[in-house]
């Protein structure tokens, strides 16, 4: 059964209702992550907290110490979390109904619930890179069944002056 999405389908505005904030949370998540993951190496190599707690500002979320935040920021029950922003993701997922989708979030969730022992920077750091390998397998999901078709060469309209600057 091919149950890539149906473009005639996609234009109910539920569907792309749902299409929108799907790609919003992929994006969030992604950010999140990789921004963690940078900070987390900043803890560890330069034993700095200056990332996090700067991370932690721009997220609006109070830091006390480290594990206290890196908690907060993979499983708090608040808008800025990782696990918050994957658990939404999947609802837009499964609101698309396309199967590999679905599977790939359901994944990305597993993923993300996996409690790491904050005491071990080395155990977060394999966390965040697992759940970023985890978002790019939605990311390539979501290309393949539901990105826009490539337009070939002989196709395209030629760019306006304009348009080339």
């Amino acid at each position: 059964m091919n149950d890539k999405l149906d473009t005639k389908n996609l234009v109910l505005p539920s569907k792309l209702y749902k299409a929108y904030w799907l790609g919003r949370y992929v994006e969030r998540v992604d950010s999140v992550a990789r921004a963690l993951l940078s900070a987390l190496n900043s803890l560890k190599h330069l034993k700095s907290e200056e990332p996090l707690m700067s991370l932690a500002d721009s997220l609006g979320i109070e830091f006390i110490k480290h594990e206290k935040f890196i908690e907060e920021i993979l499983h708090g029950d608040i808008p800025s979390s990782i696990l918050y922003a994957v658990r939404n993701m999947r609802t837009n997922a499964i609101g698309l109904g396309i199967e590999r989708l679905v599977r790939e979030s359901n994944i990305l969730v597993i993923a993300v619930e996996e409690r790491p022992d904050l005491q071990k920077i080395d155990e977060v750091i394999k966390h965040a890179n697992d759940v970023i390998a985890a978002i790019n397998n939605v990311g390539r999901v979501i290309n393949e069944e539901i990105a826009p078709p490539e337009i070939p060469e002989d196709k395209r309209q030629k760019q306006t002056r304009h348009q080339q600057q």
